[in-house]
């Protein structure tokens, strides 16, 4: 019920931890929302009803775009099948609302239904999708540092964390650069460093 939604949500920001609502169907969505819900995880059937309210109550969303891209459905289980191609559409929509309607959209892939390593590959679809390639690093960055309340990281400025990482070419002009990373330090300690 809403009610328990808000329960949850009041307890956990009480806490000050954030919390997170797996919310296909609208009905969850728009809940969610209402609920202070911190993040709204796929958001498959947004509409522009629940586009609004997620506006107004800012709350984040966190689609999986590769996840649609990549799932082979003609190897999963007749039942999941069918909710998988009447899913993904929708969900490739609703990112597509999620953009127009200027929501926060954070940074998020479902791994583990793919393999863990091809994360960044949700780069690619968003920008495939309809999202900008700025737009798509700036929620792995600079968003979901707003979402998860981490202030220290998420930009590059003096005093933050120096969490960085770096590819063979401008991702602005080809975001898939992003799936190669050459050079990562994290905390100012140089981690993986390979040549372009």
């Amino acid at each position: 019920t809403l009610e328990e939604l808000r329960a949850a949500a009041d307890e956990a920001h009480r806490h000050g931890l954030r919390i997170a609502a797996h919310a296909h169907g609208t009905e969850g969505i728009i809940a969610s929302s209402e609920a202070g819900i911190d993040s709204i995880e796929h958001d498959s059937m947004m509409t522009d009803e629940a586009a609004a309210i997620i506006r107004k109550n800012g709350n984040f969303v966190t689609p999986n775009l590769y996840l649609i891209d990549t799932l082979k459905t003609t190897e999963l289980p007749p039942a999941i099948r069918a909710k998988q191609d009447y899913l993904g559409p929708l969900a490739i929509e609703s990112f597509k609302r999620d953009l127009k309607y200027g929501l926060k959209v954070s940074f998020g892939t479902d791994a583990g239904v793919f393999p863990h390593g091809d994360n960044a590959k949700e780069f690619t679809a968003r920008v495939a999708h309809g999202d900008t390639p700025l737009n798509a690093i700036r929620s792995a960055t600079i968003v979901n540092a707003e979402l998860f309340g981490t202030p220290d990281r998420g930009k590059i400025e003096p005093g933050l964390l120096a969490d960085l990482v770096a590819v063979a070419g401008d991702p602005l002009a080809n975001v898939q650069l992003l799936e190669d990373v050459k050079f990562v330090m994290k905390g100012g300690v140089v981690y993986r460093q390979r040549a372009p």
